[in-house]
């Protein structure tokens, strides 16, 4: 019975060191398969294979130029479509989707009124709009799933907001008023008192309106051009100024140059009364004409028959009323009068009213009236060609 039990037991060792053997074999062949398939061609674990020596460097197994850089990846577009109306489309300015519109009304009632709206921005009080329009090609196409869809007034905000997005292309005109030079021309005239001066013809600054094309794309100008130019007015005149020659003398009826001849000229006195300052240098400065002291109301007569070429306010002169004696030459000009009975171009008759003197006024009742008389525009004394008063 021992031996029995002894046998068994010498068996069931047997079969399991032979299980255990049975593992390590298959063990020790896999690793042997994993080295081969590696590439390797040695085991280094001890098999009887040669070792490589730690200090020798490894063997490269290929040349730079032959390593593969793994590629990178092609990324891949994800466009997501966009839901339109059945009607809806791409507002394209040369090839360039702006936007989408919901229909093709809409795309052009966009484009017009941005147009309309936004052609008169930016210009100058100087300056007048000719034309407007657009450079690019535009168009409505398919719906290409790239433009945003907007209403209405979104496309004509949109438009408004970003000009880059659709420039405009202006065309402007400018007006540029050019003043000229006036030539001055100065002599001496004998019949003027020293340090006098006379503006024979008043020079008048000839004028050029000048007119200039501008062409904006959006708000910057790119070129200009001169289209034309009028010239306004007389144009170039010269300017004659006279000075005097003569040697002042103190007032009194003989002052001033020889009277000159005129055929047909015999004045009368405007007012009656006393002379109370006369032709020539005062103490007050040079007197042109001469005064007329009244003491009474005294009605203003025209000196001679002619045509009232000015009446009204002459500055600090006040009143002035001038009448021009026809083909004579002669100018009588009257300073001082309250009002005038007469009015611009009226035809006079020699001794007719002309103006209404004030009420006399002061200690010494007078009113002062002042008669001058211009022959071909130089002032000359009146008394030499009044009667004796």
């Amino acid at each position: 019975m021992l031996y029995y039990i002894q046998m068994k037991w010498e068996r069931d060792k047997l079969i399991r060191y032979s299980a255990l053997a049975l593992v390590l074999v298959v063990t020790m062949l896999s690793l042997l398969l994993w080295l081969l398939l590696r590439g390797d061609g040695r085991l280094e674990a001890g098999l009887g294979m040669p070792r490589t020596s730690p200090t020798a460097p490894p063997t490269p197994t290929a040349t730079p130029a032959q390593l593969r850089v793994t590629p990178v990846p092609t990324p891949i577009r994800v466009q997501v479509q966009r839901e339109y109306p059945p009607d809806a489309l791409d507002l394209v300015a040369d090839g360039r989707v702006l936007f989408t519109v919901r229909n093709a009304e809409d795309g052009r009632l966009a484009v017009e009124r941005y147009l309309q709206e936004s052609a008169q921005l930016g210009l100058g009080d100087d300056q007048r709009l000719i034309r407007a329009g657009f450079d690019q090609k535009l168009s409505l196409e398919s719906p290409s799933g790239r433009g945003e869809l907007l209403n209405l007034e979104e496309a004509v905000n949109t438009l408004k907001a970003d000009e880059s997005l659709l420039p405009i292309v202006r065309t402007v005109v400018r007006c540029v008023i050019e003043r000229g030079q006036v030539e001055t021309i100065n002599q001496e005239n004998v019949r003027l008192t020293a340090g006098s001066r006379i503006y024979r013809n008043m020079g008048v600054y000839p004028y050029t309106l000048s007119y200039y094309e501008t062409v904006y794309r959006g708000q910057a100008a790119f070129s200009e051009a001169k289209t034309n130019e009028f010239v306004v007015g007389q144009g170039k005149v010269d300017q004659l100024v006279e000075d005097g020659g003569w040697v002042k003398e103190a007032a009194s009826p003989g002052a001033g140059p020889e009277a000159l001849p005129v055929s047909g000229f015999a004045p009368m006195w405007p007012v009656e009364g006393t002379i109370s300052t006369s032709f020539g240098m005062t103490d007050r400065g040079m007197c042109y004409g001469t005064e007329i002291s009244t003491e009474s109301v005294t009605r203003v007569m025209a000196p001679e028959g002619g045509v009232v070429v000015y009446c009204g306010d002459r500055g600090e002169l006040g009143l002035v009323i001038d009448i021009l004696h026809d083909e004579t030459g002669c100018l009588s000009r009257i300073i001082g009068c309250q009002r005038p009975l007469v009015e611009l171009y009226q035809r006079v008759k020699k001794g007719e009213q002309v103006a209404v003197l004030p009420e006399p006024k002061g200690d010494t009742r007078l009113v002062v009236l002042r008669y001058e008389l211009l022959i071909n525009g130089l002032p000359e004394n009146p008394e030499k060609y009044l009667p004796k008063m």
